[in-house]
């Protein structure tokens, strides 16, 4: 018997303290004196460790982002448009010369916004920086992977682009375009058919 009663004292202390604590609506107890809040400046994302040329590049890519050229832009998706039906067609001798010709104008567009006539080794920071801004758009990255995808199908070579855009063509694009001719398209232009 004595230990229920030592069970209902314990369940009405239990209840006591409960209802009390309820009633003051649940304080909790701390060390430390309670202050105001205040805002603290968190880094970005990617700003550790930024040098003054990256935040420059970045400011001149988000300017080039926002400048809208309607022509250059008829240039991007021209090449785009023809850069991924290549990827679906590379035999095609129609989607060839499409894909040739709308990678020259665009190599050409970066060269005139490079402005640039002597030796690229000697052409101003300030002209390379503003062509590779003017060059960085999400479209500009959108060609330049659909070019990429394109040249694994092999078939374009080098002699198919005038000689004007051969070393620009190289940096426009990010990569070593160059292929040999694609066997399978030579087998079958000898057999006669099309793919």
């Amino acid at each position: 018997m004595s230990r229920f009663v030592i069970y209902v004292g314990m369940a009405f202390v239990t209840a006591f303290v409960g209802v009390s604590w309820a009633m003051r609506g649940f304080p909790m107890w701390s060390q430390r004196p309670v202050t105001e809040l205040r805002p603290v400046a968190l880094p970005k994302f990617g700003d550790a460790g930024d040098t003054e040329e990256k935040r420059k590049e970045r400011e001149a890519i988000a300017q080039a982002e926002s400048i809208k050229d309607p022509a250059l832009d008829k240039i991007r998706l021209a090449t785009l448009q023809a850069a991924n039906a290549y990827s679906l067609s590379p035999c095609d001798k129609t989607m060839k010369a499409h894909l040739v010709a709308a990678l020259t104008a665009y190599t050409q567009a970066w060269q005139r916004v490079l402005n640039c006539t002597s030796s690229r080794m000697l052409c101003p920071d300030a002209n390379r920086t503003r062509a590779a801004a003017t060059f960085s758009t999400a479209l500009d990255n959108r060609v330049k992977e659909a070019v990429g995808k394109a040249f694994e199908q092999k078939g374009i070579v080098k002699a198919d682009f005038p000689n004007s855009v051969h070393f620009d063509m190289l940096l426009v694009a990010g990569q070593n375009l160059w292929s040999d001719e694609f066997p399978v398209c030579a087998h079958l232009a000898a057999a006669g058919r099309r793919p």
